[in-house]
C-alpha cells in the first residue's frame, strides 16, 4: 500500500505594519516570542520575524511595511512536494508572480481568487543567502520544477 503525502502544514502568517519593529516587541514581551530576524527585504521592506519555536530556526510571523507583501504561507516537506504544486497551480491557470531561494527555503508565490498572496516553500536546511526574488517566468520555472 503507497504512503499518503504529508499536506502542506501553515507556516508563517505575514502582515504589514506602519512599525514592524515596535509590533514585534509588542509580541515578543506579551507572549514571549522570541524576535529571529530583523532586515530590509526587496519586497516586503522592514521586516520582523519572530517564533515561539526558536530551536527549529523557522518563523511562524512575520511583520513588514510594504502592504502588498501581505500573504499566508505552506510548508511543504520535499522538493518533489514543492514541484508538485508548482505544478499544479501551473495547469489550473494560476499566475505565479514571483519565486525565491533565500537559501534555507525555495519558495513561489500565487494569488488565490479572493487575490490573497499565498506562499508555498520547502526548507532546504542550508544556510541563508540574501538572493533577490526572481520574477521571470523562465528563472521561476527552473528554480522551483529544475527544468
Amino acid at each position: 500500500m503507497q504512503a499518503k503525502a504529508t499536506l502542506p502544514r501553515l507556516g508563517h502568517v505575514a502582515l504589514p505594519a506602519s512599525d514592524p519593529h515596535r509590533l514585534g516587541g509588542f509580541y515578543r514581551d506579551l507572549l514571549d516570542l522570541q524576535i529571529v530576524r530583523e532586515t530590509d527585504h526587496p519586497l516586503a521592506g522592514q521586516e520582523v520575524q519572530l517564533t515561539g519555536h526558536p530551536l527549529d530556526g523557522s518563523h511562524e510571523l512575520v511583520f513588514f511595511t510594504n502592504p502588498e507583501a501581505r500573504h499566508v504561507a505552506f510548508g511543504v516537506d520535499t522538493r518533489d512536494q514543492l514541484t508538485s504544486y508548482y505544478g499544479r497551480a501551473r495547469e489550473a491557470g494560476v499566475a505565479i508572480p514571483y519565486a525565491h531561494d533565500s537559501g534555507r527555503a525555495i519558495s513561489f508565490f500565487l494569488r488565490d481568487p479572493e487575490d490573497n498572496l499565498v506562499e508555498i516553500y520547502w526548507a532546504t536546511g542550508q544556510p541563508r543567502r540574501e538572493n533577490p526574488p526572481i520574477s521571470d517566468p523562465a528563472a521561476i520555472h527552473q528554480l522551483v520544477a529544475g527544468a
